[in-house]
């Protein structure tokens, strides 16, 4: 994806008409911008997490489960779609980004339902009380993020290549094995009543 390669400001209509085999003024009788489309593409993206999110937060399954299949998901997700970490990471780090609307929009909700579900594991007794979920959320949110972000630099410099799937499932199992041993307790009390 060209916004992914270039940046939002590096990429023209002309060239994502280009890239898809169509000329730029069909393009525009879909998208009336670029920031038109370059939103939507974010939107998009956006949807597929508030799905996965939701799925996760209202499962059946104890919450120390779904919190393992959240992290194996979320890191199988950004293995398959690595324009989204780069045009993220891009929108994180710039104050000014374009894509500021849609991040301000999208990510508290989205963080929101996290933090929420880890209050709601830390109740019934599925989750260390004393972790602060907001900040446990950042960090995990680093260290998943970061890890995509870092893969070429990696590869230039010890020749390692963190996206083939044997890494990647490495990469699932040490963070699950970290989220673990900080967020979840021993012997997860069963509570009388699901209270979701």
């Amino acid at each position: 994806m060209l916004f992914a390669e270039r940046g939002y400001r590096g990429t023209s209509l002309r060239d994502i008409a280009k890239r898809i085999g169509i000329k730029a003024p069909s393009l525009l009788h879909h998208f009336p911008s670029k920031q038109q489309l370059y939103l939507a593409v974010l939107d998009k993206m956006f949807e597929s997490l508030e799905d996965a999110a939701n799925a996760i937060a209202w499962g059946r399954e104890s919450r120390q489960e779904r919190m393992r299949q959240a992290v194996g998901n979320a890191i199988d997700f950004i293995a398959s779609h690595p324009d989204f970490v780069r045009i993220m990471w891009k929108e994180m780090a710039d104050e000014s980004g374009i894509g500021r609307q849609v991040l301000k929009r999208r990510l508290p909700p989205l963080f929101s339902t996290a933090v929420n579900f880890i209050f709601r594991g830390q109740r019934d007794g599925e989750f260390r009380a004393e972790v602060d979920p907001l900040h446990f959320m950042w960090s995990l949110n680093s260290i998943t993020i970061g890890y995509f972000t870092t893969a070429a630099m990696i590869r230039r410099l010890w020749s390692m290549n963190l996206l083939e799937p044997a890494m990647i499932e490495r990469r699932k199992r040490e963070v699950i094995d970290m989220v673990e041993r900080t967020l979840f307790t021993t012997n997860p009390r069963t509570p009388e009543t699901p209270q979701e």
